[in-house]
């Protein structure tokens, strides 16, 4: 028998961003509680399996922490998060008012955190008359990115533009890139030796989410980015302290030779 506490933490997949932030929540629980991971494909199509794989786990454990990344979030799936005892719910990334009662939540302000970003990069962003924000179509954050940029815009005097893909004529002198996709920047900075731009002088690229080789990549790109690591640590500490509040995780901006 162990009195430890059992969490179990779900994804809807792997990636390098969302195992920072389950290596910062493992770190900051420190063995005080036993974690098991599960992956779960969240989507429209499988709300039923979802359902099920919840009720029969919730019992078993103390505590859930839940990202809800899926584009759109379905009424079931919400249905099923809102059947999980509010005492056990800790949400990760994005609050959600359709979840009721009173639960623990670690969030992204994804409008606000891109608006105040660029308000920090302003002075560097004056050389550029136009922002451009190359984003994915099916981006499960896109219009709160894009109304973020918006509102940055009305107060900068910026043009702005969204693209859902990106060819050669995407990239033009005297514009700055906001890039939501490590597939779109690799192809704005191919698109840019094409054409002998430089970048930091002829263009500006700004990198949605922090990578090791960003850091060098053509000198460095500048990054926006929350911080991962932050968020699985805050989420740990919610559950130790038996806090059911919603806390905003910290946005980054990393400033390197790319704006």
């Amino acid at each position: 028998m162990t009195d430890k506490l059992r969490i179990l933490f779900i994804f809807n997949k792997l990636s390098d961003f969302k195992n920072e932030i389950y290596q910062g929540f493992i770190e900051e629980i420190n063995h005080k509680a036993i974690v098991d991971l599960f992956i779960h494909q969240l989507n429209h199509h499988n709300p039923e399996y979802f359902e099920s794989a919840i009720k029969q786990k919730t019992p078993d454990y103390d505590f859930i922490v839940l990202m809800l990344h899926t584009n759109p979030v379905n009424e079931d799936i919400i249905r099923v998060v809102n059947q999980i005892p509010k005492e056990k719910l800790i949400l990760l990334d994005k609050k959600n008012e359709l979840i009721r009662g009173t639960y623990a939540c670690v969030f992204q302000d994804f409008e606000n955190d891109i608006f105040t970003a660029l308000q920090k990069l302003k002075n560097q962003l004056k050389k550029y008359s136009t922002i451009t924000l190359l984003i994915p179509d099916n981006y499960t954050y896109a219009i709160n990115i894009a109304e973020g940029l918006k509102h940055f815009s009305d107060t900068s005097g910026h043009t702005t533009k969204i693209a859902h893909k990106i060819n050669e004529a995407t990239v033009q002198k005297g514009e700055v890139y906001l890039i939501v996709s490590e597939i779109f920047l690799a192809e704005t900075i191919r698109f840019c030796q094409e054409k002998n731009f430089s970048v930091g002088k002829d263009v500006g690229i700004i990198s949605y989410n922090e990578t090791p080789i960003k850091e060098i990549l053509l000198g460095g790109i500048t990054v926006v980015t929350t911080d991962h690591s932050q968020l699985g640590r805050t989420a740990a500490n919610l559950i130790l302290a038996g806090q059911r509040t919603h806390v905003h995780n910290p946005f980054l901006v990393i400033e390197r030779q790319s704006v």
